[in-house]
């Protein structure tokens, strides 16, 4: 190792071990969004299962419901309209409740990795002024 005046480091020394470190943060920030990018994959997933199964009951229930109900309701006395509209109505708050939770999940501003752009920018500003 070579030894600049009075027993301090070299530029070359110095140079050699600010690359050497900043080496090591990239493959760390690179860790850090590849962690970040599976969390936020996860979250997209769940968002996305959630999206359809309530599309999915939203169908199903609007189906079903409204030919059971129906039948209820008109041997009751209703008439077929009003026991469809208050049918359909219920299937469709639930149906919506869920399609917004799944959409919701989907946001685009919930998939940016901002730690890792923060602690990227960190970064590069701590290299910077190592290097300057």
């Amino acid at each position: 190792m070579m030894q600049g005046t009075l027993g301090r480091p070299g530029v070359v020394t110095l140079t050699t071990t600010a690359f050497a470190q900043s080496a090591d943060l990239v493959q760390a920030e690179f860790r850090l969004a590849r962690a970040e990018f599976s969390e936020k994959l996860a979250n997209f997933r769940a968002g996305l299962i959630m999206l359809l199964i309530g599309a999915i009951f939203l169908i199903a229930a609007l189906g079903m419901v409204l030919q059971a109900l129906v039948s209820v309701l008109i041997a009751a006395g209703l008439s077929p309209a009003v026991a469809i509209l208050l049918v359909a109505g219920g299937a469709a708050v639930i149906g919506l409740v869920l399609f917004l939770m799944g959409q919701n999940r989907l946001d685009p501003e919930e998939l940016t990795p901002e730690r890792t752009l923060n602690s990227l920018s960190r970064d590069k500003r701590m290299v910077e002024e190592s290097l300057s």
